[in-house]
């Protein structure tokens, strides 16, 4: 009878967090905010400083463990490192240098203010971590998961991450540090499940992800018990079940079917993720207000808002990636972690931090992912506030472009009748291939690995962030024919149209367009010819069905030869990639 009860309550209670979340999700959608700000009130509704109508909250705890598990799994999985390789020097020495600094300055801080040693270096660590989950839900909703800013936080998070996995065992036996036994066993360890990830990563998940493949149900399961599978590894080996679940992840991204796995599991992947984030906002207190937590909190606040900013500002300034990049990065990565709520959780069921501290802690969290998104939209504006007021100067010629040498602009006198594409994408690529002998053609993006192909083919590539305004002004904007946008984020595209029509109105302007409204947007822009792929794929598909009925023959398809030969080529690099 007791365990019946027990179930109900369970089951009420999670009832309660998916109900709340759902409305509170909705509410958050209505008033045009991010939907983690509404699952977070939502917990504090339901939580202890609201309408207390949680029963059991060690199981919704043992719950969110589980979502921050599939969290980890699922952004593991989306990893891309021959991507992040390039920029190696920057993220892995820029990434330490800021863990090192902001842990170091943190730990003796907190230490000044009569901590305790392991209370003070876990403190500095929650703060020195940043959240990839969120940083990587805002850059895929604004779509810029392709670029060059993105790639430089996904690359300092994912160190971050990785410092995250080494720290957490070592934090729950300090002793590990000084026994010469204890290191050894960590080490193998630590080796033992990254081994494992390399060979079910070579040999095993793709033969298993290719037989279940033909089988969705099979193939759902499987996908699944590859995050179980290192889940129970992991704590065979002493580590957190989230050190597991992330593992598990980096091993199957690497195999060709990771895509269609991750698009399996989203939808329990966003189920617990809401299980989470909702617990997260009902673990909020009140004792933030006691005379103690008056000068620890706003102190907590300042690291992970200007300290942490602050370091990866200079490290990517100075790496040469430009003023306003370097505001993007350094503003996107200015929250706590997921691994900052797990390092906390064990510390106090250790018994290594104190509840208070706990409570501090989980309130950064929270602020911290929530100011989030409107940090990452704001940061143009304070890019360009403190470029106004220190008078910093763009690098255009950044270690970056040197490293790449895709300053590749002829002289301005020779530029004249030339059509300026914006994206170097499968889109633009294209476009420039096929005018390449028709007129002078200048493709601009930030994605190196396009320009160098567009390089090797003839065409003039030249790198440029979305922020470098130096390089749109050095594009004889005024003389040219053209003006083709295939950028993938509306806003900066919206932008491009009206600096192009601003400068020299009689330039004709195409821009590709995802979506309706920003359709609209651009034609009240005064763009040219506004395209969208989806609406004329489908009116080219309509017209092949309509003269097959008529007909019962297949319509012949232009260039059907080249289209095939493309597809394989493509297909191949596609699949040389996901096994590489």
């Amino acid at each position: 009878m007791i365990e019946g009860i027990a179930a109900t309550t369970l089951v009420l209670d999670i009832g309660f967090i998916i109900l709340a979340g759902t409305v509170f999700a909705f509410i958050a959608r209505l008033l045009k905010q991010p939907i983690i700000v509404g699952y977070i009130i939502a917990g504090i509704v339901v939580g202890p400083i609201g309408l207390k109508l949680i029963g059991n909250y060690s199981t919704i705890g043992v719950l969110s463990d589980l979502g921050v598990a599939f969290l980890l799994f699922a952004i593991a999985m989306q990893i891309d490192f021959s991507k992040l390789w390039q920029f190696k020097r920057t993220i892995v020495l820029g990434g330490l240098a800021q863990i090192a600094i902001t842990a170091t300055a943190v730990a003796l801080l907190i230490h000044f203010l009569n901590f305790g040693w392991i209370a003070s270096i876990y403190t500095g660590l929650m703060v020195a971590f940043s959240s990839t989950a969120i940083v990587v839900k805002v850059l895929s909703d604004s779509r810029r998961l392709n670029s060059l800013e993105a790639k430089l936080i996904i690359g300092y998070a994912l160190v971050q991450d990785l410092a995250a996995v080494i720290a957490l065992p070592l934090l729950a036996n300090p002793a590990t540090l000084i026994s010469f036994d204890l290191m050894g066993k960590f080490l193998l360890s630590l080796i033992i499940i990254f081994a494992l990830a390399v060979i079910c990563s070579v040999k095993i998940f793709p033969k298993i992800m290719s037989f279940s493949s033909k089988n969705q149900e099979l193939f759902y399961l499987a996908s699944i018990s590859s995050c179980f599978l290192f889940i129970f590894v992991a704590q065979a080996l002493n580590f957190s079940i989230a050190v597991g679940a992330f593992i598990g992840g980096l091993a199957l991204a690497r195999v060709s079917f990771s895509t269609e796995a991750l698009t399996r599991i989203e939808y329990i992947r966003d189920l617990f993720a809401t299980i989470f984030f909702v617990s997260l906002g009902m673990q909020l207190t009140l004792s933030i207000f006691s005379p103690h937590s008056l000068v620890l909190f706003p102190i907590l606040l300042a690291i992970v808002f200007i300290l942490n900013p602050i370091i990866l500002y200079i490290i990517t300034l100075y790496s040469g990636f430009g003023n306003k990049v370097a505001w993007f990065v350094a503003l996107s990565l200015a929250q706590a972690s997921e691994f900052s709520f797990i390092l906390a959780r064990q510390g106090l069921n250790l018994g290594q931090i104190s509840e208070p501290l706990y409570n501090n802690i989980i309130w950064v969290i929270l602020i911290s992912m929530v100011a989030t998104p409107y940090l990452m939209g704001s940061s143009d504006r304070i890019a360009n506030f403190f470029h106004k007021a220190f008078k910093i100067k763009e690098n255009t010629r950044s270690f970056f472009e040197r490293k790449l040498k895709l300053w590749s602009l002829p002289e301005p006198r020779l530029i004249k009748d030339h059509i300026i594409i914006a994206g170097g994408g499968v889109f633009g690529s294209a476009i420039a291939e096929s005018l390449k002998n028709s007129a002078q053609i200048i493709v601009v993006d930030h994605d190196p690995e396009a320009l160098k192909r567009l390089s090797s083919k003839g065409i003039t590539a030249v790198f440029a962030s979305r922020a470098n305004s130096e390089i749109w002004e050095k594009l004889s904007i005024e003389s040219a024919k053209a003006f083709v946008v295939t950028v993938p984020e509306s806003s900066f595209a919206l932008k491009l149209v009206r600096k192009v029509k601003k400068t020299n109105p009689k330039t004709v302007v195409f821009v590709r367009a995802h979506y309706y409204r920003d359709a609209l947007d651009f034609y009240n822009a005064k763009a040219d010819f506004v395209v969208m792929p989806a609406v004329l794929g489908s009116n080219t598909c309509l017209e092949a069905i309509e003269s097959f009925l008529e007909t019962g023959k297949m319509p012949q398809v232009s260039f059907q030869d080249e289209f095939m030969r493309v597809l394989k080529e493509k297909a191949e690099e596609e699949t040389g990639k996901k096994q590489a």
